[in-house]
């Protein structure tokens, strides 16, 4: 429901941002500053945002941010998967003459040094390099499997195994794959041609490009925990997260409620950088222990993220995540929940384990979350969540409760 009407890497997080921003932050602060973004399907939500946020160019230093729509270069047919999309801004090599191409997704939640990578593919005279992320080996089953050497080249994979293969001389953990890579131009070039020629190919890095590589033995993966970021907490970076579900998205939301998150925003030493507003700041108003109606009316947030220009009035906020501009008015209750940019919670309404997208207003007295069958029988998205459910509002939608006939946008 959150990609219904905008591509992933322009989904709100946490607050402020865009998924995209964690991405585009990592490659910025690692000084790399010749960027494309490649984009396809529902993608003018993340042209406005690219273009609002992140737009910078520099004619002498060639340095820029530049999104890429498809652009049927190559025919009459759009991106047909992730290495046909390189494949179809080929030229753009040939434009810049980079000696290494960086391949990273903008989908997911992290901090990552890029430049530590870019190293490491050096030092190692890799054709390609994969970054890594070691997981506990019962973990790892769901996801794309890295085999290696004990040097680290990459000598296989394997998809959702049921028995995946460890690290060597670590039998604990194995690789699984974060979908960034690094590589040589040269190398890059030769593969996607040869890809863009094999008619049952499925154009995508994971399946068809990096198995490809394995057997020039210059395939290297690169462990993600050995990567330091400045300002980072513990002694190893471990902090990833790939936000493609309502659960893994909600989760990762509530890990910055934490008093230690292991993603850190609060550190200027390797910024996330977002939108910037020009909103005024927060405001908590009322402090009456008894209101009118006899309930306490006392403006407050706990455990929460609470952005510029929002207004919590008479309300409680518990253990959630407010996006610019919410408005919580008197005797209402939000707990542990995702309010997106300009939500209206009415009076004494109630919300628990909601996520709700931008510009959506609930009723005076409405309640969210507390009865499933009732959630779902108003039009609402349900989703399970261990034993419990997530229940999601799209943005500007009219729904119609069951109380009465009123409609809200």
């Amino acid at each position: 429901p959150l990609t219904r009407d905008r591509a992933k890497p322009a989904v709100p997080f946490g607050g402020k941002y865009r998924i995209i921003d964690f991405v585009l932050s990592n490659m910025v602060n690692s000084g790399i500053l010749q960027i494309f973004v490649l984009i396809q399907f529902k993608s003018q939500s993340l042209m406005e945002h690219l273009m609002g946020t992140w737009s910078f160019s520099s004619v002498l230093q060639r340095q820029f941010i530049f999104p890429l729509p498809a652009q049927m270069r190559m025919g009459r047919t759009w991106y047909g998967g992730t290495a046909d999309a390189i494949y179809q801004n080929i030229h753009l090599f040939e434009d810049y003459q980079p000696s290494d191409v960086a391949v990273f997704g903008a989908d997911h939640v992290y901090k990552m040094d890029v430049h530590q990578m870019l190293d490491y593919h050096r030092a190692t005279d890799a054709f390609a390099t994969v970054a890594a992320l070691p997981i506990p080996v019962q973990e790892a089953s769901q996801y794309g499997v890295i085999q290696v050497d004990d040097t680290w080249r990459v000598i296989g994979f394997e998809e959702k195994p049921r028995v995946p293969t460890p690290i060597p001389g670590n039998e604990e953990f194995a690789l699984i794959s974060m979908g960034n890579y690094i590589f040589k131009r040269a190398c890059l070039e030769e593969v996607l041609k040869r890809d863009a020629r094999t008619d049952n190919s499925s154009h995508d890095f994971g399946r068809d490009i990096l198995p490809a590589l394995v057997d020039c033995r210059r395939l290297f993966a690169y462990n993600f925990h050995t990567n330091k970021v400045p300002g980072m907490r513990g002694e190893q970076n471990t902090y990833w997260r790939d936000v493609g579900t309502i659960p893994a998205y909600f989760e990762a939301n509530m890990d910055l409620r934490r008093v230690h998150p292991d993603l850190n925003l609060y550190t200027n030493e390797w910024p996330i950088r977002g939108r910037e507003l020009f909103l005024p700041p927060a405001k908590f108003v009322h402090n009456e222990p008894v209101g009118a109606c006899g309930l306490p009316r006392v403006g407050h947030a706990i455990n929460s993220f609470v952005c510029e220009g929002c207004i919590v009035s008479g309300a409680v906020v518990d253990s959630s995540v407010l996006g610019p501009s919410v408005r919580v008015h008197s005797y209402s209750t939000v707990v542990n929940s995702i309010l997106l940019e300009d939500v209206d919670v009415g009076e004494r309404a109630r919300l628990r384990n909601v996520i709700i997208d931008k510009h959506v207003r609930i009723a005076p007295g409405d309640v969210v979350g507390y009865d499933r069958d009732a959630d779902e029988k108003r039009g609402y998205i349900v989703v399970p969540y261990g034993d419990n459910w997530i229940t999601v509002i799209p943005k500007v939608q009219r729904y119609r409760f069951a109380s009465d006939d009123d409609e809200i946008e």
